[in-house]
């Protein structure tokens, strides 16, 4: 099938974080401040800035600067930052990290498993907001330069033809044609029929939701999103898991009741 819209890779779901194993040490340090155990550092002294270009006092130099980066790495990567914790509760995770590889870490207990669920909910969430969605972008494309609407349900479609017999209802029985394909252009000739009969309860609800949009006639292109075809089921062979779907529809006749 013809598809006009510029093509884009199949999106990546997955949401992993890139350090999990800073998590884990996240989820031992704290513990440290739930129990409140008297581990935070006294207060530093005010620092003045060294010359411009002269060693900071304190700041790893050669090798040690390579682990302290990693430190860095890992930190960013996680979010420690946007955690906004204070200076005590830092002191504290710092200690824990210390008591770890010393060999006298402290026991996750259960107050401690739910500040480590939560801060886990708080970086994935935060990863989540930050990773842009392919699948959202590419629908925004749609909305913006193709001329596609978007119903309540993500169904985004664009009707060709609008027909002018009679509009199906929920519970209708309908013939109707269908080619399908995805965003890059590929056909998809598995999931392609000409004039079949059905009742449309028992499409795909992307597909239902589309012939809806129309009358006896009409035509349309229809973007369907993962959630309104095939969702968490089984896929077919040929379509990769959680793609956009384009099918275009015709509705040649709807059967009277």
């Amino acid at each position: 099938m013809k598809n006009p819209s510029s093509p884009v890779q199949p999106p990546r779901r997955s949401r992993i974080l890139p350090a999990l194993f800073a998590l884990s040490l996240v989820a031992n340090a704290v513990l440290v401040w739930v129990n409140q155990r008297p581990t935070a550092a006294a207060a530093a002294p005010a620092v003045v800035p060294a010359p411009e270009g002269a060693p900071q006092p304190g700041r790893p130099t050669g090798e040690l600067a390579n682990f302290a980066a990693l430190g860095t790495f890992i930190s960013e990567n996680n979010r420690i930052p946007d955690l906004a914790w204070t200076p005590a509760q830092f002191d504290a995770f710092a200690e824990g990290l210390r008591a770890s590889y010393e060999g006298r870490g402290y026991p996750l207990d259960d107050d401690a498993r739910k500040l480590r669920d939560q801060i886990s909910a708080r970086v994935q969430q935060m990863m989540a907001v930050a990773q842009p969605d392919p699948i959202q972008d590419y629908f925004r494309l749609l909305r913006e330069h193709e001329a596609v609407k978007q119903t309540p349900s993500g169904l985004h479609y664009r009707v060709t033809l609008e027909g002018h017999g009679k509009a199906p209802t929920p519970d209708s029985i309908v013939v109707y044609s269908f080619t399908a394909g995805l965003p890059g252009g590929k056909s998809l000739p598995g999931l392609s029929r000409s004039r079949v009969r059905s009742g449309l309860g028992n499409l795909l609800p992307g597909i239902r939701e589309g012939l809806l949009l129309l009358r006896k006639g009409g035509k349309a292109l229809i973007y369907v999103p993962p959630g309104l075809s095939f969702g968490d089921g089984p896929w077919p062979s040929d379509v990769p898991k959680g793609q956009v779907i384009i099918f275009f529809i015709e509705l040649n006749d709807v059967i009277p009741g």
